[in-house]
């Protein structure tokens, strides 16, 4: 399991694989959470004393099985919000749209009553002007932090790796401010879309192709 709450570039990851420091210096390894650690790790990720837009992501890492009393934490302090949303694929090209000057794939917040699951193939729908999806797999969540009112939501994305034949021109949704639907082969994803991407869809996409070659 590899799990990180992201608020901009920085993040709490839950992982149980050794750490190799030779090549995470800017991972901190927190091998147990104490209330008061915990208080102080969120308190840090919640500062903005990193640039959004880095390359390089930083922040700290601890085991697996404290995972959810530091989701429940968040869920507490925060607004918690759920989210679902699509990574598309039409033969061997992915969907992705263009939204406040990145690369990001279609998703949206639950309406009343809604699953999941209807609720991802919807909000592509809508977004893309995309039709006849077929849900294949669901993906990993994504976690990320952004303020929201007088002071943070927690949002939780649910992401299903989607396809279809659907071969008429797409259309962006432009009043939720997407300016451009494109697809991308798997090369142009590395070059294009990974230069200028958030790290939650970057996660989703790197796990969707693993799904898509196998």
């Amino acid at each position: 399991m590899n799990k990180r709450i992201y608020f901009n570039n920085k993040f709490i990851e839950f992982n149980n694989e050794p750490l190799q420091t030779s090549q995470n210096q800017s991972i901190r390894f927190i091998p147990e959470f104490s209330e008061e650690t915990l208080n102080k790790v969120v308190s840090e990720l919640l500062s903005e004393t990193t640039e959004p837009m880095s390359k390089t992501a930083t922040g700290y890492r601890t085991a697996t099985d404290n995972f959810e009393r530091v989701f429940d934490y968040l869920k507490k302090n925060l607004y918690y919000i759920e989210a679902a949303g699509g990574f598309i694929r039409k033969q061997n090209e992915f969907l992705f749209i263009y939204r406040f000057e990145r690369w990001d794939l279609p998703k949206g917040k639950l309406d009343k009553g809604e699953t999941i699951e209807e609720a991802a193939v919807r909000e592509c729908e809508e977004e893309c002007a995309i039709k006849r999806l077929k849900i294949e797999k669901q993906l990993s969540s994504t976690f990320h932090i952004y303020k929201y009112k007088d002071k943070f939501a927690l949002k939780q994305t649910y992401w299903f790796y989607m396809t279809t034949d659907y071969d008429k021109k797409l259309k962006p949704q432009t009043e939720e401010s997407i300016t451009d639907v494109q697809w991308f082969d798997a090369s142009q994803i590395e070059k294009k879309v990974f230069e200028n991407s958030y790290f939650t869809i970057k996660d989703v996409v790197t796990e969707g192709l693993r799904v898509a070659e196998s």
